[in-house]
């Protein structure tokens, strides 16, 4: 949380153990097609300044401006105003409070002629934000939205039984709201605010956008009256060349760019697609027509991978037969018991045990010996002689550098890396983040099955994987 934000901001980190550079990737979905225009929509930023597009400046639209779609996000003020105020918040964020209340102060003194557009972007660093965006939708869903935005800001901070007490005092039905939280209902909405600042690089709140022209930080009044003033000015200019205050917001953002790149950042993967992660002969835990597959690249020896086991274990418990696990191996170097626990594994699942030892060797956090896999072994049954054989030869390298080979054209550069039908979580996120994509990729799965697709296909459906 800051009441400043810069272009060149860089990318939060994630939890993880990380290999290197990534290889560019060879995934159909993940590899840019130079036959394809450039999308100009996507702005590269290389020294920290960045121009208008052209075209928007040639149409008499002045200014840096970015697009951002309405949707059906939170709004209030006339849908004809001739200024948007879209507003990304958190509603732990003391400077969001600030801001809100100035905003308000100027609906008032621009009665009329001001839309205010809700945008959740709850921080990490905030524990109740994320709950309180999400009833903030069960409060939109009652038309309570508002309602519930001024008791959120009036001043005396959240936790969850004031996120409950204020959903009450305007109406909502409690049980409603509990069900909505447990399910999840509104995780969507929220994930697709996140993504959008995700694109722009948001990483504090608030963040305004003023027809699309970005204000981070909570700014003295004026600063704002500025830009509405200026906007107020091309509204009646552009009056003149026939745009009417209905279509003005449209207009001016329609060259906004929609995603910011830095030239020197490294390529990643992008959330925001599926890749094609093929299943292969990889260990698998779960019903084959589960809706929901997770492909994880871990390492034995990374703390973070035990730390994401643990939540894929909750996940597991939570989801049943909706979740079908798949591990692929991905030693990093510097992780020597790493390699050599994943060549156990293969005497391990010889037997029909990988999964046990899988298990058993993620209780060490990370933090185990050679001798420590041979008596987890001995526990599981596992032959001795085949466990020498596996760790000690070269037999299994193989299937092991297929799957490094795998994750590096995926551009996986660091464990855990897990690819929820075929859309990707790096590093080890909370179990909500897991819950929120799930919640997501059901809703898919439900339009494949509404398509007719059998659901023992439904993952290579959504992903284009070809076995």
């Amino acid at each position: 949380m800051a009441a400043t934000l810069a272009l060149t901001l860089t990318l939060a980190g994630t939890a993880g153990c990380e290999r290197g550079q990534p290889t560019p990737s060879t995934a159909p979905d993940a590899a840019a097609d130079p036959a394809q225009p450039k999308d100009r929509s996507v702005a590269v930023v290389s020294d920290g300044t960045l121009d208008p597009d052209p075209d928007q400046l040639a149409a008499g639209v002045p200014y840096l401006r970015f697009g951002i779609e309405v949707g059906e996000s939170p709004a209030r003020g006339p849908a004809d105003a001739p200024v948007t105020i879209v507003m990304f918040s958190d509603f732990e964020c003391h400077y969001c409070e600030e801001a809100f209340h100035t905003v308000e102060e100027l609906e008032q003194e621009y009665a009329g002629k001001i839309r205010l557009v809700y945008k959740a972007l709850p921080l990490a660093l905030h524990q109740h934000a994320l709950e309180a965006a999400l009833v903030g939708h069960s409060a939109q869903a009652a038309g309570k939205f508002w309602e519930y935005q001024d008791l959120i800001f009036s001043g005396g901070g959240i936790d969850p039984a004031t996120i409950q007490r204020y959903a009450r005092e305007v109406g909502l039905d409690l049980d409603q709201v509990a069900s909505e939280l447990e399910s999840l209902e509104h995780a969507p909405a929220v994930r697709r605010d996140l993504r959008v600042a995700k694109r722009l690089k948001l990483h504090s709140t608030p963040v305004f956008f003023i027809n699309g022209r970005m204000l981070p930080g909570a700014r003295p009044k004026h600063i704002f009256r500025h830009m509405i003033d200026q906007e107020l000015s091309l509204a009646e200019r552009l009056a003149d060349d026939g745009i009417a205050s209905a279509e003005l917001y449209d207009y001016a953002t329609q060259w906004g760019y929609t995603a910011l790149v830095y030239e020197d950042e490294a390529a990643s993967l992008d959330e925001d697609k599926v890749y094609p992660v093929p299943i292969g002969d990889s260990p698998v835990r779960g019903p084959a027509d589960a809706p929901i597959t997770i492909i994880a690249f871990s390492d034995f020896q990374c703390p973070f991978c035990a730390r994401g086991h643990v939540t894929m274990e909750e996940l597991r418990a939570r989801y049943g037969d909706q979740i079908r696990f798949v591990f692929k191996h991905f030693p990093l170097p510097g992780h020597p018991m790493a390699a050599l626990a994943s060549r156990a594994s293969f005497a391990a699942a010889k037997v029909g045990k990988f999964w046990e030892f899988h298990d058993a060797i993620f209780e060490f956090g990370g933090r185990f010996r050679p001798e420590d896999l041979s008596d987890v072994a001995t526990k599981l049954g596992i032959p001795r002689a085949s466990l020498e054989t596996a760790m000690t030869t070269e037999q299994y390298d193989p299937r092991i550098e297929a799957d490094l080979r795998l994750g590096g054209s995926l551009m996986v550069d660091g464990t855990p890396a897990y690819f929820i039908n075929g859309r990707p979580i790096i590093g080890a996120h909370p179990l909500m983040d897991f819950r929120m994509l799930i919640t997501e990729e059901l809703e898919r799965v439900e339009q494949a099955r509404e398509q007719g697709i059998a659901p023992a296909d439904i993952y290579a459906h959504l992903t284009g994987t070809k076995e």
